[in-house]
């Protein structure tokens, strides 16, 4: 493991809520962002067994020719985890919501969603979304408010490196 940049990667939030009741992040296109990480270089096996974690996730190969990496060692191709429902967006400008804390995104979908499993502070959201009801609701919000867009990464078929 390593730190490193990634070039033309910012993370906003996964257009669904986790088993345990936040809404996660997801990586995204972004031309010019520079995503400070820490890079994983594994073995096919390790690889295969971190993605029977992230049933909600991906894992795409770009390539350092479309996002440059900047770090000692350098792969052609890693593997990024991407949400496969998306990244929180704002459906009239299309930006996406960057990270920052639950209650930033609590507080921004409250604003856009009537829900009132949405309201006050971000450990009492979280233990409510955490009922698999409550959290498949708000997920459908999300679709049919157009509040999620796609990661618009390209995918590369050859493996090497994985970031998490």
């Amino acid at each position: 493991m390593m730190r490193l940049t990634v070039m033309h990667i910012a993370v906003g939030y996964s257009a669904h809520v986790s088993a345990r009741g936040y809404v996660p992040a997801t990586p995204f296109f972004a031309h010019r962002a520079e995503l400070r990480t820490v890079g994983a270089w594994l073995t096919e096996e390790e690889a295969a067994a971190l993605d029977t974690t992230e049933p909600n996730y991906h894992r795409m190969m770009l390539s350092t020719a479309d996002h440059p990496v900047v770090a000692p060692l350098i792969p052609a191709t890693f593997g990024l985890y991407v949400s496969r429902h998306g990244v929180v967006a704002d459906p009239e400008t299309g930006a996406r919501v960057p990270f920052g804390s639950q209650q930033d995104i609590i507080g921004w979908l409250d604003r856009r969603l009537p829900d009132l499993a949405l309201r006050g502070p971000a450990a009492e959201v979280c233990a409510r979304l955490g009922d698999p009801i409550v959290a498949g609701r708000l997920g459908a919000a999300l679709r049919a408010g157009g509040l999620c867009t796609p990661a618009g990464l390209p995918v590369r078929s050859d493996e090497s490196a994985v970031l998490s």
